[in-house]
């Protein structure tokens, strides 16, 4: 999987950059094929902004978060919706599946 970091107005800790990798990991045990991850990291005057777009197969997932605190709890509250956007993605994939097993095949006579 590709991740791309971009940083407006701020460093970016290399810590941060392992913690974001680490829990992106973690986010494929949804069974999605993760392509790539891109993070947008920012701050304007006293509030930090994570916009997380993550590309899985058929998709395209973005979840963002705009905090006073610190950059950490923004990361980790985009990391938030962007799991519940991929967990969502996943039911619906799953029930189409299932929705198209119960149907009864056609046959032509």
């Amino acid at each position: 999987m590709r991740l791309n970091i971009t940083a407006r107005h701020i460093e970016v800790p290399d810590q941060l950059k392992e913690l974001l990798e680490s829990k992106v990991q973690k986010l494929e045990q949804y069974g999605h094929k993760l392509l790539s991850l891109h993070a947008i990291l920012g701050r304007e005057h006293y509030l930090y902004t994570a916009e997380l777009t993550l590309a899985i197969k058929g998709a395209t997932l973005v979840g963002t978060a705009k905090e006073k605190r610190d950059l950490l709890t923004c990361v980790e509250g985009a990391l938030h919706k962007l799991k519940e956007q991929l967990c969502r993605h996943e039911e619906k994939r799953m029930e189409k599946l299932r929705r198209l097993s119960r149907q009864k095949p056609f046959i032509p006579i």
